[in-house]
Order: structure tokens, then C-alpha cells, then sequence
């Protein structure tokens, strides 16, 4: 017999807070929707998304937030920290 078919729920996957002095504050998610796997940047400064992506899977949607935000650090040009190097944390 074999095991039952497992699917992740809404909300569950991974973040990752990226912050550079009192200028940037942004969380990175990979996340299950309803519609499947999305990648994600949340501007918490703002308040606002500032990227949503559908993506194949938990790994991809990692891949994707942090290539936008690696992408939008580079064209803010101000911040003189290097991008760190993120440890993604397991949610819900």
C-alpha cells in the first residue's frame, strides 16, 4: 500500500527578512497560494508587494524573490552593504 499523496498547505513554505539600515525592510516569501507555488517581495517599510510571481515550486519561488530583490537592491544604488547571503526559514 502506498502513502497518501501529501500537498502543502495554503500559507506554507519559506521567508526571509532582508533589511539595510533604515532604508530597505523587505520580506521574501515562497509560499503555497490556492493557484499553487508564488514567489513573493513584500516592502514592509511600505506596507506594499512590490513582486508576485507564479513559480513551479517551493525551491523555484525562493530562486525568483531573491533574484527581484537581488535586482531591485542593485537598482536603488545607494546602499553601500553587500546583499546578504539569505537563510530561509520554514512558515506554517
Amino acid at each position: 500500500m502506498s502513502s497518501p499523496i501529501v500537498f502543502p498547505r495554503e500559507g506554507q513554505g519559506f521567508r526571509v527578512e532582508v533589511k539595510f539600515g533604515d532604508t530597505v525592510h523587505w520580506v521574501l516569501m515562497s509560499t503555497h497560494s490556492a493557484a499553487g507555488p508564488i514567489a513573493s517581495v513584500y516592502d514592509a517599510k511600505t506596507k506594499k508587494w512590490i513582486f508576485r510571481e507564479w513559480a513551479e515550486d517551493f525551491d523555484d519561488g525562493k530562486r525568483r524573490a531573491e533574484a527581484y530583490a537581488q535586482k531591485f537592491y542593485r537598482a536603488i544604488g545607494t546602499i553601500k552593504e553587500p546583499f546578504p547571503v539569505l537563510e530561509w526559514q520554514a512558515t506554517g
